[in-house]
């Protein structure tokens, strides 16, 4: 993860995004909004694998992005990612009512 958060913390630097809108979380949102459209577009509309991985990447960009934005170290946001892994790994599979299966802190 390290390779992909430096390479965004890169972005930021070469952009001078630090101190700007770009930086500004409601505006991030709002790029993250926009991206995961086009993510349900590639997926509804029979794109292909690439457009899907493209969505995806960008998708992961903006996420890094926030993380940097907020002054979150890439040893933080590791820490806080195992921890999360460990989490879910924990959960029980469930089977919905639908015969759907869910894996998540979500009770029906």
């Amino acid at each position: 993860m390290k390779k992909f958060y430096n390479a965004i913390a890169e972005f930021h630097a070469k952009n001078e995004m630090k101190g700007t809108n770009n930086e500004e979380m409601t505006f991030r949102l709002n790029l993250m909004t926009e991206e995961l459209g086009e993510l349900a577009q590639a997926v509804t509309k029979g794109k292909s694998k690439e457009d899907f991985i493209e969505e995806n990447i960008d998708l992961m960009n903006l996420i890094l992005g926030n993380m940097i934005s907020i002054g979150v170290s890439v040893e933080e946001f590791e820490k806080a990612f195992w921890k999360k892994h460990e989490k879910i790994m924990s959960r029980e599979k469930r089977k919905l009512e639908n015969g759907n299966f869910r894996v998540s802190e979500f009770k029906n």
